[in-house]
């Protein structure tokens, strides 16, 4: 990505990695994940995708549907449940 300035990843590489493994979405949904992880809006996954909004919500939904969410903030909360769930399982 081009962009300059992105916040980091808020999970280790390995957790993440774990993660996206578990998931099992596709990659342009998995770049989508990680962008609103970084903190981004619509729009600037639009532009750092090269997508249209529209279609970056259609994305989103689809995302939200699969995992059983219905807005960022259960998806992010879903996200780091289950990241600490891979945590308590690895000990």
């Amino acid at each position: 990505m081009a962009e300059q300035n992105i916040p980091d990843l808020p999970l280790p590489a390995e957790k993440w990695q774990q993660l996206m493994e578990t998931l099992q979405l596709p990659p342009q949904q998995i770049r989508i994940v990680e962008l609103i992880l970084r903190n981004h809006c619509d729009k600037q996954i639009a532009a750092a995708l090269g997508l249209k909004v529209p279609t970056v919500r259609t994305y989103l939904h689809r995302i939200f549907e699969r995992l059983g969410v219905g807005d960022r903030l259960e998806l992010v909360l879903r996200l780091f449940a289950m990241s600490h769930r891979t945590d308590h399982h690895e000990r």
